[in-house]
């Protein structure tokens, strides 16, 4: 570990503090001297130091502070700042709120119906690309294809779909996806999708929040072209980079068996063993023996080396 770097110094301000405690006390031209620094680079580094009250300077001379009063007393500052950025949040939040609703940027729905109304659209109203995230099984209840994805499919409209892990517990879910993936859709899943998020050719989006409680509504907005769009267009970028490939039904590479690939595609998606094991209807030692046996054959040392191994061989 990099106590000072990890705190945000740099590695020439942690090494310089670290040469004082190992050798002591230095003037100015003998840290030149030993860290092979410039005046001008040393000078940024003991600046670095005297921020956080790790050195005093005493004359040339440079000495050396112990760091545990330095430790509690940034602690105990990076604290107050903690609680300040967290009331300033909560007023610029407020003044956000007051603008939000004045904005032509967003628009929020009336109704459930409203928001599925919009969602049929989409598929109508794309040109190039949907990225969609998806807390549902699909888009709608029961199993059912949204309306007007084949067409769009059809007509070259690229689709990117990331599906909450449940579609891996469900097997006419997950039926209905590999449906998709058949047909062109590029479908990947995750273990905790936040909310339902869909972006048209960058140009609008829908985004639709459901609440935990009982008997109250969601809260659907459509996002039209603004920073807020370029962000949720980021949002789902880092969520599909961390996503796992969902493969068609019609076969594989070769290069790994089907149980294998649903395993690691379970793996991948955070599900526990136990809940790997009830899938599969085996026991969880059953489970483990396998991955220790895919452990054994990509030469990985943990399952996060798996995963990382699985995917540069094209097994997910």
């Amino acid at each position: 570990m990099e106590p000072l770097q990890a705190l945000g110094l740099s590695e020439a301000a942690e090494r310089t503090y670290l040469d004082l405690i190992e050798s002591g006390e230095r003037t100015v031209s003998e840290l030149i001297a030993r860290r092979r620094l410039t005046t001008d680079e040393l000078s940024v580094v003991l600046g670095e130091l005297e921020s956080i009250k790790l050195i005093e300077r005493h004359a040339d001379m440079i000495v050396p502070v112990p760091p545990r009063l330095a430790m509690e007393t940034l602690a105990e500052r990076r604290t107050q700042e903690a609680a300040l950025a967290r009331r300033s949040a909560d007023l610029l939040s407020q003044l956000w709120t007051r603008r939000f609703g004045q904005r032509t940027d967003f628009e929020l729905l009336p109704s459930h119906e409203a928001g599925r109304q919009v969602l049929d659209s989409i598929q109508r109203d794309a040109q190039e690309q949907v990225r969609a995230m998806t807390l549902g099984n699909l888009s709608t209840e029961g199993h059912k294809i949204v309306d007007g994805l084949f067409d769009a499919l059809n007509r070259g409209v690229r689709y990117q779909v990331i599906y909450g892990a449940h579609v891996l517990r469900d097997p006419a879910a997950l039926h209905m996806v590999r449906q998709c993936v058949d047909a062109g859709e590029e479908a990947r899943v995750f273990a905790h999708v936040p909310m339902n998020i869909t972006v048209v050719d960058d140009r609008w989006a829908l985004v639709a929040a459901r609440t935990p409680a009982p008997g109250k509504a969601g809260i659907a907005v459509v996002v039209h072209d603004s920073p807020f769009l370029t962000g949720l267009v980021g949002f789902f970028d880092a969520f599909w980079r961390m996503a796992v490939p969902i493969t068609s039904g019609t076969g594989t590479d070769g290069t790994a068996s089907p149980g294998a690939r649903q395993l690691l595609t379970y793996l991948s998606a955070g599900l526990t063993d136990e809940a790997i094991a009830r899938e599969l209807g085996v026991s969880e030692r059953t489970i483990a023996r396998r991955v220790s046996r895919l452990q054994e054959l990509l030469g990985a040392q943990t399952r996060f080396q798996l995963g990382l191994q699985a995917a540069r061989q094209g097994w997910l």
